[in-house]
């Protein structure tokens, strides 16, 4: 954290101080349960939450000034704002320029976490690397990421979601990348954007906030490829994929790994992926053309590459005794439900697959379910249990709740592999740690 005062915030917010003291902090806090002391105490405020209500605990706890946009009562020194969320996007804003790290901005429909964690292993190789925790990729999250770089990290790599326009507008104004990457566009969260087109501008404004020194990053086999080269605020275009300089041969899927060639300027890269599912190929060349562009040597992407675990929840395979889990149950959308689909169909033995709802579809969403259904039935497939109201149109086995689910599966498990996956508003991960907190106490 910068070594400043809080007479340097109020001015950073336009914000009002009463107090004349030139008090030091030690960074920003927007959460009692976390660590409060010597540091000031951002008071925000949301749909379902409101922190001006913690204000004394927050002192209690040892903060050294708040900041807020409601009349409170506090010993502390309170820097009045008009909205503490524009103050707290105004502060990490502040702190990412004066810091001098190479920043990465990426978004996509799929693969974004996937792309942020194959190229944090790769750059973690080379210095000090500060990345996206979990999904902190929205208006708040991409602050609080910030927020933790020091002098120290040369790179930065920042995950960006939308589910409206203009989103990403704001979340580069803030970050300021000198990298975007887009991994790709398709119907996720079409609800909020009302057409594919909205969606695909919202991710083009990714490369859109670019200055013209940037470089923007692209997936060659996407079909928007001609409205982002069209939105791009730079010409330093780089792409990734079929037809481009960075491109995977001889790709085979193997039950918990995934192998292939990695071609880029004469060289060919013999790649063992520690993760399943062929997306992730375009993930690895997505973080391998950021690589590159970064002068990164050969030998370091793929030590970098190979070190990438698969993360909780995304397509993450679980041995059991028994039998074994396909654990997707972070989120869905009509795309990698279809990838998560065709990865369980090269598994042997009995094969079921959990589908829950999948969210924020809009209209198209009863077309989009009885897709994936249809999908299903000419997949190699043995089982399809379902759950949620949408997840009725994909006909297979409905049921009202977890436990049914869990209950059901008890006479299947031997020798099965299962596949669980639906949108996070489903809850699936709770039967995924049933089904594997069971098998341990058995």
């Amino acid at each position: 954290m910068l070594s400043s005062d809080i007479q340097t915030i109020a001015k950073v917010v336009n914000g009002k101080l009463a107090s004349k003291e030139a008090k030091r902090f030690t960074g920003f806090c927007t959460d009692t349960r976390s660590e409060v002391k010597g540091k000031i105490f951002i008071a925000l405020e949301g749909p379902n939450f409101d922190a001006h209500s913690f204000i004394k605990l927050a002192e209690e706890k040892g903060a050294c000034a708040i900041i807020a946009h409601k009349k409170i009562d506090s010993n502390l020194p309170i820097i009045q704002v008009r909205n503490t969320e524009k103050a707290y996007q105004d502060i990490a804003s502040w702190h990412r320029q004066s810091h001098s790290p190479v920043v990465i901005a990426l978004t996509g429909s799929n693969g974004k976490t996937s792309t942020k964690n194959m190229l944090n292993s790769i750059l973690s190789l080379v210095a000090p690397t500060l990345s996206t925790k979990g999904n902190l990729n929205n208006h708040l999250g991409v602050p609080q990421t910030l927020l933790d770089l020091q002098d120290t990290h040369e790179f930065c790599i920042i995950e960006m979601g939308a589910n409206h326009k203009d989103e990403i507008t704001l979340l580069c104004s803030i970050a300021r990348p000198d990298i975007s990457i887009i991994t790709n566009a398709n119907n996720a969260h079409l609800g909020e954007f009302g057409s594919e087109e909205n969606l695909v501008k919202a991710k083009g404004e990714i490369i859109e906030s670019l200055s013209k020194d940037g470089v923007a990053i692209l997936n060659n086999s996407s079909p928007h490829i001609k409205v982002w080269k069209e939105m791009s605020g730079t010409k330093n275009l780089r792409f990734f994929g079929d037809d481009s300089s960075v491109y995977a041969t001889k790709i085979t899927e193997f039950k918990s790994h995934t192998k292939f060639n990695l071609n880029f300027t004469n060289q060919s890269l013999d790649i063992n992926l520690s993760m399943i599912g062929l997306h992730q190929v375009e993930n690895a060349l997505a973080a391998t053309s950021c690589a590159i562009e970064l002068g990164i040597k050969p030998e370091l992407i793929k030590k970098g590459l190979e070190n990438t675990m698969p993360e909780k929840g995304r397509l993450e395979l679980i041995e059991l005794e028994d039998f074994k889990i396909l654990d997707d149950s972070y989120n869905a959308n009509p795309q990698s439900m279809k990838a998560a689909i065709d990865t369980l169909s090269n598994f042997s033995g009995e094969k079921i697959l959990v589908l829950g709802s999948m969210g924020e579809l809009g209209e198209d969403s009863k077309k989009l379910h009885q897709e994936i259904g249809q999908y299903v039935r000419q997949s190699n497939i043995d089982y399809l249990l379902t759950i949620g109201e949408d997840a009725k149109e994909y006909q297979g086995i409905h049921f009202e709740d977890i436990n049914s689910i869990y209950e059901s599966l008890q006479n299947k498990l031997k020798s099965s592999t299962i596949l669980v996956k639906g949108s996070r508003m489903m809850r699936l991960n709770e039967l995924v740690d049933k089904l594997v907190n069971t098998t341990n106490s058995s």
